[in-house]
């Protein structure tokens, strides 16, 4: 801000015209009304520098969670999301406990609630804010140490399951009140934590199965005295390993993706990348790496090993020996994709890179690039404090289309 001082307004007859007090105090009212909205707007400029390459755009929707999979009998679609999304989320949110499956997961869930569907209760499969709610919710009996249960007085003032004299059992994976308070995880990206969200639930016990030690859930022991520890009870254990067993039988669940050739091949490369921590500046075609500092939101990706957008994208075209450069605008200009400006997906294929910008079909200023997948699908290392993962298509920011033929 310049520090010269601005010549008063003069009148016709060439003298300064005082201000009057009664002026002086409007203008004091107009300055005390606007600072709020300033402020409020200088804030959302500061918060959008976190965005993913750090571009400044205030139309970066909510990015959803869940991956896609078939169907598998007696599991809803969200809760088959979930616990495909716990499955890679707890790497991150758990990074010394190694190879928990959704399997896992899904056993207990089936043994504990039926998958979220007991006693005729559904899953909310239609997309917004209740997306994978259970409805009505599940709550379980009194745990007052009648009916072979254990006596636990009220934790949590009624807050979870409507009783203020004992504790009851809550969600999908039936948590005590107070349990869950310890280890509740956001698990669908909505800034809550829910009992009775399926996403919520599967992520916090995953995390309840992991603890916070080095743990290698492939070890058959490890994976026996986690379940103990969720229910100790040996026939529960041995329920929720058949279960598991059932599930593990039917392989690779996430649903399949429609490609061949270099398409193929960068699929792959980028899907082997899932669960890899989000960092600024970070990955190139070796694979995930530390990032540099900053964004122009402060964020650092200095101590962090993993990818940003482009460089997931870099790294995943480079496995097909296409050469496209570090950058999302860099990307977007290289020659190396046949750019078609376009705020539809109509003519996508699996493989074609996704560019985003705050001036849709323009191409300029592209803050944020992803891998189609195909059925408004894409692949992507989001933003920070995130993952790479597969998620819906953010229509409303779509600037153009890189295709790979």
């Amino acid at each position: 801000m310049s520090t010269a001082t601005k010549p008063k307004p003069t009148s016709s007859a060439g003298t300064s015209e005082p201000m009057s007090s009664g002026k002086k105090w409007a203008i004091g009212l107009v300055i005390a009304g606007l600072l709020p909205w300033l402020f409020f707007i200088l804030a959302m400029f500061i918060g959008t520098g976190l965005l993913p390459g750090g571009g400044a755009s205030l139309h970066q929707d909510p990015v959803p969670t869940q991956t896609s999979c078939v169907e598998v009998a007696g599991i809803p679609k969200p809760t088959c999301e979930a616990y495909l999304s716990a499955e890679q989320k707890i790497k991150k949110v758990r990074p010394k406990c190694k190879n928990l499956k959704w399997t896992l997961l899904a056993g207990i869930g089936k043994i504990e609630s039926h998958h979220g569907t007991f006693m005729g209760r559904k899953v909310n499969d239609k997309p917004g804010a209740s997306y994978g709610d259970v409805e009505p919710p599940v709550i379980g009996p009194v745990l007052d140490g009648t009916h072979n249960t254990q006596r636990i007085p009220d934790t949590d003032g009624g807050k979870y399951d409507n009783d203020t004299t004992y504790d009851r059992a809550v969600g999908p994976t039936q948590f005590i009140p107070q349990t869950w308070e310890s280890v509740a995880q956001d698990g669908d990206d909505d800034g809550d934590t829910d009992p009775q969200n399926v996403f919520d639930s599967a992520l916090s016990t995953a995390a309840l199965l992991c603890g916070k030690n080095s743990v290698d859930m492939s070890d058959p022991t490890t994976e026996h005295d986690a379940i103990y520890r969720y229910n100790h009870s040996e026939q529960y254990v041995k329920d929720v390993r058949n279960a598991k067993a059932e599930y593990d039988a039917l392989g690779d669940i996430t649903e399949p993706v429609n490609a061949t050739g270099d398409a193929k091949k960068i699929i792959a490369a980028a899907k082997s990348q899932k669960g890899v921590p989000y960092s600024w500046g970070g990955g190139d075609t070796l694979g995930p790496s530390y990032g540099i500092c900053c964004s122009p939101g402060g964020y650092s990706g200095r101590f962090i090993k993993g990818f940003d957008c482009s460089g997931l994208t870099e790294y995943a075209y480079g496995k097909a020996g296409i050469m496209i450069g570090g950058t999302a605008q860099a990307q977007h200009d290289s020659g190396k994709v046949r750019v078609t400006h376009q705020t539809n997906l109509k003519g996508a294929e699996p493989g074609d890179l996704l560019f985003f910008s705050d001036n849709p079909g323009s191409g300029k200023g592209i803050f944020h690039v992803s891998i189609y997948l195909g059925g408004n699908r894409q692949i992507e290392a989001p933003r920070t404090n995130d993952v790479v993962k597969e998620s819906d298509v953010r229509m409303g920011s779509l600037d153009s289309i890189g295709h790979l033929k």
